[in-house]
């Protein structure tokens, strides 16, 4: 059979994967502490069969393209002004670092709360951890300065524990929450910045997603044509060789 519909084949598995990518994106358009997710494309190259002897060598060839495993951005989102002391936004490098059933996860999402049994959890219920373990609050007036330090009426409870997580070690687990792959360990960040009363915005840029959405999905309807006008020529090919005199 022709390379070309295997071509046309991958490069429509690839604009389909990254409709998906994109999807997800503007589903989370509004999910607070949200990262966006982006995907990058490299060839794929076959040895030709043949030796060619004035170069000395087989001959590679970029016969199709193929989805790299996709990376998340973690680019800075817009900081909204919600005036909930509990309401934490870190502005730059770090994550906070929450205790969940299955161990450390990392998130973005600062819209915190007091739990019933008076600690700091995050949406899901999971303890904000400070460098003392799970942080114990009361209904005092709670005070947590830039550098992550948390008091309430006054006295001194913990420091909030911020760590940062190279990119290629970064993965989304559900829920907000990202986990370390296998190799990779948390820095932590000794001095952050921490905004009281504000929360960081998912970073994904409506009208960007959008375009590439609509760009997206004309390359994949452009790929099926091709390989449609492919699958035409080898039925009138089968259909009309036997006619021939």
């Amino acid at each position: 059979m022709d390379q070309g519909i295997y071509t046309a084949a991958a490069g429509a598995i690839g604009m389909e994967a990254r409709l998906n990518i994109i999807s997800n994106n503007i589903a989370n358009i509004n999910t607070i502490g949200f990262k966006k997710d982006d995907i990058s494309f490299e060839e794929f190259e076959r040895l030709l069969d043949t030796y060619t002897l004035a170069e000395g060598q087989y001959k590679r060839i970029p016969i199709d393209v193929i989805a790299e495993e996709g990376h998340i951005d973690k680019t800075q989102g817009p900081v909204r002004h919600t005036g909930n002391p509990l309401d934490l936004a870190i502005i730059g490098k770090g994550f906070f670092v929450v205790k969940t059933p299955k161990g450390m996860r990392y998130t973005r999402a600062g819209n915190f709360h007091i739990s019933l049994d008076g600690l700091l959890v995050d949406i899901n219920g999971n303890a904000v951890q400070g460098e003392g373990g799970d942080i114990a609050l009361e209904q005092g007036k709670v005070i947590i300065s830039p550098d992550g330090d948390i008091k309430e009426n006054g006295a001194s409870i913990d420091k909030l524990k911020i760590v940062d997580i190279p990119s290629q070690y970064l993965v989304k687990e559900g829920k907000n929450l990202f986990n370390i792959r296998k190799g990779g360990t948390p820095i932590p960040v000794h001095i952050p910045s921490i905004s009281q009363g504000n929360l960081e915005m998912s970073n994904v840029e409506a009208v960007k997603e959008m375009v590439g959405l609509i760009t997206t999905q004309r390359a994949y309807e452009s790929f099926q044509k091709v390989i449609k006008t492919f699958k035409d020529t080898y039925s009138m090919s089968i259909r009309d060789i036997g006619t021939l005199a």
